[in-house]
């Protein structure tokens, strides 16, 4: 499975590297601020870094594949009044997602900025013992200042859905969070 992942994210970077003018690649990190856990008290906060490489549909639209790193940690308890466990436990794990990236520009302040949507799905697999795995949903918007060069910056507020299968209780955690990133666009 790794091979075949590996391979196939090899083999986009390879054909929009040479095909710049039609690709675009994005390195961006961030803050996830979570604010729910459903079943549990307590949520996980963290950072994120993505790279992603994919298709400019003519400034119109972009569809790209993405992988990165997450990190959550944070404090967590059953909210459930007849389990017995009613101990505080730490969550701290890292999540590798592989994700499908999808940019639709709406609208735009000026000459070099953009504003739009934007969604991001894909999972995380378990790749070690320090990560967790599960699905993964990003939704919001960003904002990209297109500028003259081939260098551009991006930001993007979103909401996060995330399941998280590693805790004390043997069910899933689906886990809520806000995303704030900021990143170079290369085009």
């Amino acid at each position: 499975m790794r091979h075949l992942i590996l391979t196939i994210l090899l083999f986009f970077f390879v054909h929009f590297t040479f095909a710049q003018s039609s690709g675009y690649t994005i390195f961006q990190g961030g803050a996830n601020l979570g604010f729910a856990n459903e079943g549990y008290k307590g949520a996980f906060n963290g950072y994120h870094l993505h790279f992603i490489f994919g298709k400019n549909f003519n400034e119109r639209a972009y569809v790209g594949l993405g992988i990165g790193n997450e990190k959550f940690q944070g404090d967590y308890q059953t909210n459930d009044p007849h389990e017995a466990n009613q101990k505080v436990y730490k969550y701290e794990f890292n999540t590798f997602p592989i994700f499908i990236d999808g940019r639709l520009p709406i609208g735009s302040f000026n000459d070099v900025s953009r504003i739009g949507l934007m969604a991001n799905a894909g999972y995380a697999p378990a790749i070690g013992p320090a990560y967790d795995k599960g699905a993964l949903f990003k939704a919001g918007f960003f904002y990209l200042h297109d500028g003259y060069s081939r260098t551009k910056f991006t930001a993007a507020l979103t909401y996060g859905y995330q399941q998280l299968t590693k805790n004390i209780f043997n069910k899933d955690f689906q886990h809520q969070s806000i995303h704030i990133t900021v990143g170079l666009m290369l085009k």
